[in-house]
């Protein structure tokens, strides 16, 4: 019986982590100069309830709140360099700034005879 209780407590644990409600948020995304910038709207989502992962041509972003999921994923157009991404989070708005990958920065420079 104690196994019992133990495993139900467990999964009404569970449940509560589920999300009742899923939904994207807000957002504006323009380029400025070799960078993409993308503004999030997350209203009363914590920071540690933030987690974003980025690659070189997508990035993901999912946030709770309550009982509320804010979920994003954007395929970039533009290859990025995801290791410089810059966020900034303040009063429920999220900045990111995406630096755009160059393909020229590494290239071999031809030397001319």
């Amino acid at each position: 019986m104690a196994m019992t209780k133990k495993e139900n407590q467990e999964i009404s644990e569970f449940e509560k982590k589920e999300p009742k409600y899923r939904t994207i948020p807000r957002y504006t995304a323009w380029s400025e100069d070799e960078k993409i910038i993308v503004r999030v709207a997350l209203p009363g989502v914590k920071r540690e309830d933030i987690e974003m992962k980025a690659l070189k041509d997508l990035f993901m972003l999912r946030a709770t709140r309550d009982e509320i999921l804010y979920s994003l994923d954007l395929e970039l157009n533009v290859d990025i360099v995801p290791e410089n991404t810059k966020t900034e989070y303040e009063e429920g708005l999220l900045r990111i700034e995406l630096e755009r990958y160059n393909p020229l920065q590494d290239a071999y420079n031809v030397p001319i005879q």
